[in-house]
């Protein structure tokens, strides 16, 4: 008799979480590296194939996938993780739009006759707020973060702001303003 070893498994026998989505198709799904039951929402361990098989034949598995299959239009509920991020996503488009208002000199209640446009022809448009809502939650932090960055640049470094205030041709009163910074000076307004 002889006793031969086992052959070590190579990658491409190698069971990955994939794998298991192709066993059962439609039934699982892959959220950060979790394997989850589209029926139940719950996740499943996927690195034993009787794990997996155990799941799909219980008993609260076949319930729940009946219930699903009657009611097709029931989401997926999303983790914590994804749910998280995309709201940091939409926290920086509305930043970055609110920004580009600004630099383009665009009052922010402009923004409502966009709002149509922005819902029509862009993913998740719908998810930008009306100018109310960008003036009191999004734009304090834009300002916030304008102002730091304005610090960043003249800290410890001398400026000079000049005001003159003077008459037009048609006796109004005007005030100028310069301002100088490194050898460059800019009317400013």
């Amino acid at each position: 008799m002889s006793f031969r070893k086992r052959a070590k498994t190579n990658k491409a026998n190698a069971v990955t979480i994939y794998t298991r989505i192709k066993e059962h198709p439609d039934v699982f799904r892959v959220e950060n590296s979790l394997l989850f039951c589209n029926y139940c929402d719950l996740s499943v361990e996927w690195r034993h194939k009787s794990t997996v098989d155990s799941h799909c034949l219980g008993k609260k598995h076949l319930a729940q996938k009946k219930i699903y299959e009657a009611n097709k239009n029931k989401k997926n509920q999303q983790s914590l993780e994804t749910t998280l991020l995309a709201a940091e996503s939409k926290r920086e488009v509305v930043e970055s739009l609110i920004q580009a208002f600004a630099n383009a000199n665009i009052p922010l209640e402009k923004i409502n006759y966009l709002l149509p446009f922005f819902k029509k022809y862009l993913k998740e448009g719908g998810a930008i707020p009306q100018a109310p809502t960008l003036r009191q939650l999004y734009l304090p932090s834009v300002f916030e973060n304008h102002t730091k960055t304005l610090l960043s640049i003249f800290n410890s470094k001398p400026v000079c702001i000049i005001m003159d205030e003077l008459s037009d041709d048609c006796a109004r009163s005007v005030v100028n303003t310069l301002f100088a910074y490194r050898q460059d000076t800019k009317l400013v307004s």
